[in-house]
């Protein structure tokens, strides 16, 4: 699957929370995509294939501010893709947003998962942040 229709599929998200279901890769917690059922099918395809391109490469994740409040872009990086894949424009809370900081504070490591994926294809990050990213001049 294409880095670009992984992208696509996972810009479906329409919402955004930590879960303490991040116990089957040793991380105590889970940073979740929240999809409707109708999309299971896609989304559990899409991080399938995500699993198997990084393979046993490093992903991190990074959580981009942008010029609005409360919105966030997400970049999952591995060196199995040229480019980031990208979840731009999504919601995130102020209260999730610092629960995520906190707990990236005591443990670099989170569990990138879906409710509507097998957690079998959820995706461990080495790294996972908050922080300012360059704008993309167009």
């Amino acid at each position: 699957m294409d880095r670009l229709v992984i992208e696509s599929i996972l810009a479906e998200a329409e919402k955004i929370y930590l879960s303490d279901e991040g116990g089957n890769a040793g991380s105590d917690a889970a940073l979740m995509l929240g999809f409707k059922e109708d999309h299971a099918e896609q989304v559990a395809n899409a991080f399938k294939a995500l699993k198997n391109v990084a393979g046993d490469k490093v992903v991190e994740l990074v959580i981009c501010k942008t010029l609005v409040s409360g919105i966030y872009d997400l970049e999952i990086k591995t060196d199995a893709l040229d480019e980031p894949v990208r979840v731009l424009n999504k919601a995130i809370a102020n209260d999730l947003l610092e629960s995520i900081e906190k707990h990236l504070q005591k443990n670099k490591e989170i569990v990138l998962g879906s409710n509507v994926a097998a957690k079998e294809s959820w995706i461990t990050l080495t790294d996972a942040q908050v922080k300012e990213c360059p704008v993309k001049g167009g």
